[in-house]
């Protein structure tokens, strides 16, 4: 049995996780409230290659400390999504 103490001990700057939301929205940080909606680019008819150039930004965006948030009562004060509603 391990923890997550992201909090405490700091990973954020180097962790490589993603997370693709059940209504097609991909996640680079659970902290993070911004989303780059996949599914409706899908729709769309958008190529492989725009594909990975829109995951290419989120990525190149992805903050190095708690999804930009200086502080946890910075973060507990965000607008992101409840983790039921995130997926996992």
């Amino acid at each position: 049995v391990g923890f997550i103490t992201s909090m405490s001990d700091h990973f954020c700057g180097g962790c490589n996780r993603l997370r693709l939301t059940a209504d097609g929205h991909l996640k680079v940080c659970l902290f993070d409230n911004n989303e780059s909606n996949l599914k409706t680019l899908i729709s769309q008819g958008c190529t492989d290659d725009e594909l990975t150039q829109v995951i290419r930004q989120a990525l190149d965006g992805k903050h190095f400390h708690h999804g930009g948030h200086y502080d946890m009562h910075d973060l507990a004060g965000s607008a992101n999504r409840a983790m039921i509603r995130i997926g996992g």
